[in-house]
């Protein structure tokens, strides 16, 4: 299961004001980036291109951040860390572990955001 930043999640709820449509729209715009944007980092990976892998990895990881999806941030930014450093030895695991936690992202927040299981964040 993903894990959530606790105190980033009280801070979206916060702004939403009990809005779960407005925090639905959040994860939804979250998710299209990321399936617009993700395919292009796996591609980078493929090649071995450090370049586009570290721009995009630095770009997920900042959205990531912005739903509180603290565990896909750290792992967009050892992507990030191992293309800046030039060695992509190790991305093609990190990219596997993104895309399978990407998969519970999706099932968890449309869960809690839409009021259907608030129990899955815990």
């Amino acid at each position: 299961m993903p894990f959530f930043n606790a105190k980033k999640l009280e801070e979206l709820q916060s702004i939403a004001g009990g809005d779960h449509a407005f925090l639905q729209k959040i994860g939804e715009t979250y998710i299209a980036q990321f399936d617009r944007k993700f395919p292009e980092l796996k591609d980078a990976v493929a090649k071995q291109d450090a370049e586009q892998t570290e721009k995009l990895a630095h770009l997920l990881k900042g959205a990531s951040y912005s739903v509180a999806a603290d565990d896909l941030a750290d792992d967009f930014e050892l992507l990030e860390k191992e293309a800046e450093s030039g060695s992509m030895t190790g991305t093609q695991e990190i990219v596997d572990r993104i895309e399978q936690c990407m998969v519970e992202f999706r099932v968890v927040w449309l869960d809690v955001f839409t009021g259907k299981n608030l129990d899955a964040l815990r």
